[in-house]
């Protein structure tokens, strides 16, 4: 049966119109290829900005993007931010809310409009730049460069072309989220390494005295310190701290904050608590912590086996506690001074107790009291101070292990985020 020639015409219409198709898919697929494989938003926005022009023959236009809650304008091609802003659509909402909030395509053709410049408004349209889950944003443009109408197929194409933008809106966000994990680990890594570099190894190495530290760590670097520095066979100093902040900046300052207490100790060996403390904190204020929010807190301790004394001064910090053995009771040691690294020219007292062999001291930073239980109890001071005495009997190596395990035991349930690093150290005096 033959054709004739208006249906071999029509066939022949319809084969370009599919060849065409297919040209129009194959550059749309090319375009995904290009827009994927961008990292950057802003570059990857100005690319599509002129690949959309081009695949509905737009005239001008605009791309903006959530941030804050709102949508900001990122790429702009002849046409304000200021003039959309006046296209009310519906519920009291312009043209790029609405589309952002319905995650819908809008065509408004036939307009006969004029924007501030004057020029001739024609034809508008919106689309939601969009993953099944979340709306990045809008793309809009004004006029066909033809003078046309945009259609259907306009907005099949952008669309198209816009679940490429939305993919590639994806990678760049978490390829950001892995460069700042990794960032994050590198650092932490860094701290680490600065913190196992300052606490001492071998801390029980004072005759007189049987000393147990133990640093436990969370997923964060905190900024505790402890460091013992024996003065002679008799006397010895002690100092437990903690930096407020995290990471690398709190492992730098508490390296020079062990540093300086070290160089004041060895140059001045009978320095008092209250001055080594002083000293410590002018040399912070004027020379090494410059921020407002980052301060040390301070607990030192100066042991007299000889003469039976212990001075101490708290600069800030959770007072120690101090178990008397003829009394069998605790003692809160609490006299001292402010935060140390934040006001120059504090004056700083001490506080003394006669020690005996079996007297104990118990220090710990606020990581053990802060620690939280399933239901956002605080371990706190009171249950610190029980653990103190149920476990007086053990070796202080044994007594920090033993806190640990009171800590475990009410931590039980909770997330990893309800418990600080902490540092407990407890001196025994034979």
């Amino acid at each position: 049966m033959s054709m004739s020639l208006t249906e071999k015409t029509a066939l022949d219409e319809l084969e370009t119109k599919l060849e065409s198709k297919k040209a129009d898919l194959r550059d749309l697929a090319t375009m995904g290829a290009v827009i994927t494989s961008i990292h950057e938003i802003n570059a990857v926005l100005s690319v599509v900005m002129d690949m959309a022009i081009r695949v509905a023959d737009g005239e001008v236009g605009l791309v903006m993007l959530e941030e804050g809650g709102k949508l900001q304008l990122k790429v702009s091609w002849g046409v304000k931010e200021s003039f959309v802003r006046t296209l009310m659509y519906r519920d009291g909402m312009d043209l790029p809310s609405y589309c952002h909030k319905t995650h819908e395509t809008v065509i408004l053709n036939e307009l006969d409009l004029r924007d501030e410049s004057g020029l001739s408004i024609d034809s508008i349209i919106c689309l939601p730049i969009k993953t099944a889950k979340t709306c990045y944003g809008i793309m809009l443009m004004i006029n066909k460069a033809n003078g046309g109408d945009y259609s259907e197929e306009d907005k099949d194409s952008l669309e198209m072309l816009l679940n490429f933008v939305a993919v590639a809106i994806d990678n760049s966000r978490l390829m950001e989220e892995q460069l700042k994990r990794q960032k994050i680990e590198q650092e932490m890594s860094i701290a680490r390494q600065i913190q196992e570099t300052i606490l001492p190894q071998n801390i029980d190495d004072i005759p007189g005295c049987e000393i147990g530290a133990m640093y436990f760590p969370a997923r964060e670097v905190g900024g505790d310190f402890y460091q013992t520095h024996q003065l002679d066979d008799n006397k010895f100093i002690l100092v437990l701290g903690d930096v407020s902040n995290k990471g690398v900046p709190a492992a730098l300052v508490m390296a020079a904050a062990s540093g300086i207490i070290k160089s004041i100790v060895t140059e001045t060996p009978n320095v008092s608590i209250s001055e080594l403390a002083s000293k410590l904190n002018e040399l912070l204020v004027e020379e090494i912590i410059k921020e407002r929010e980052m301060f040390i807190t301070l607990f030192f301790a100066k042991f007299d086996l000889k003469q039976g004394v212990l001075t101490y001064c708290n600069g800030g910090h959770l007072p120690g506690l101090f178990w008397c053995d003829d009394e069998s009771k605790i003692y809160e040691l609490a006299e001292g001074g402010p935060i140390v690294g934040q006001f120059s020219g504090i004056p700083f007292k001490e506080g003394s107790r006669s020690v005996k062999s079996g007297d104990r001291l118990f220090l710990f930073t606020d990581g053990l009291t802060e620690a939280e239980d399933d239901h956002g109890n605080l371990f706190g001071r009171e249950r610190a101070e029980q653990a103190f005495s149920a476990e007086i009997g053990l070796d202080p190596g044994e007594f920090c292990l033993k806190v640990k395990e009171w800590v475990d035991r009410f931590n039980e349930g909770a997330s990893e985020d309800s418990h600080d690093d902490f540092t407990i150290l407890q001196v025994k005096v034979n």
